[in-house]
């Protein structure tokens, strides 16, 4: 009797060990926070942007201008033919003559492409730097005023690498024969024993009809 109700005993907790074992979480049991939760969606890798300090795609400095230096002993000059670093783009048509919409023709006023300064040197006897600057009207059939103007500079001081000191502006206005070819000099007085770095350079050239 004994026995009976010990094995019956035994059934007894074995039954409720299974029923409390039956209420854990079921992993398919969303309720009871059964099943793994979904991942959080993962942003893409963004490329860092990179800043470059300068800016591209300008344009270029233009050159120094023509010019040289001079010793005491004697005269050393590295002047340049050219405009000093200055160019302009090639003219229309015959001469920069084109026609506009109402018949007449019209033309490039720009001139710096025909006037071109060349040889700056400083003749240390006469005291001065000159400058030839020469003229060439492209037109084949029409004759040209030209209105330019040039710059000439020295250096700060004898040391001095670069002529960066305004010495004098000087203009003129010319009248070139259509296909023409004239050279004008100019000159700006300057007077020392010391050693110059000097420059020259057109600044402007303008042209209208000769009327």
């Amino acid at each position: 009797m004994r026995v009976r109700r010990a094995v019956g005993a035994a059934a007894l907790a074995l039954t409720a060990v299974a029923v409390l074992s039956g209420c854990t979480d079921d992993p398919e049991d969303k309720a009871f926070g059964g099943g793994d939760a979904p991942a959080p969606p993962t942003m893409p890798n963004m490329p860092s942007p990179s800043l470059s300090p300068y800016p591209s795609g300008l344009p270029d400095t233009p050159g120094t201008s023509s010019g040289g230096s001079s010793d005491s002993g004697g005269l050393s000059s590295g002047g340049s033919s050219g405009s000093g670093g200055l160019s302009s783009g090639g003219s229309s048509g015959s001469g920069g003559l084109s026609s506009g919409s109402s018949g007449q023709p019209t033309y490039d006023s720009n001139a710096l492409g025909e006037v071109i300064g060349q040889n700056c040197d400083y003749e240390r006897t006469s005291g001065r730097i000159t400058y030839d600057v020469d003229i060439q009207n492209s037109s084949s059939d029409q004759a040209f005023r030209y209105s330019f103007s040039v710059v000439f500079k020295v250096g700060q001081t004898p040391s001095s690498a670069v002529a960066s000191r305004t010495l004098a502006y000087r203009s003129d206005t010319v009248t070139v024969s259509s296909g023409g070819d004239r050279t004008v000099e100019m000159h700006a007085p300057y007077s020392t024993n010391d050693r110059l770095v000097y420059s020259c350079q057109v600044t402007s050239a303008r042209k209208y009809p000769a009327s």
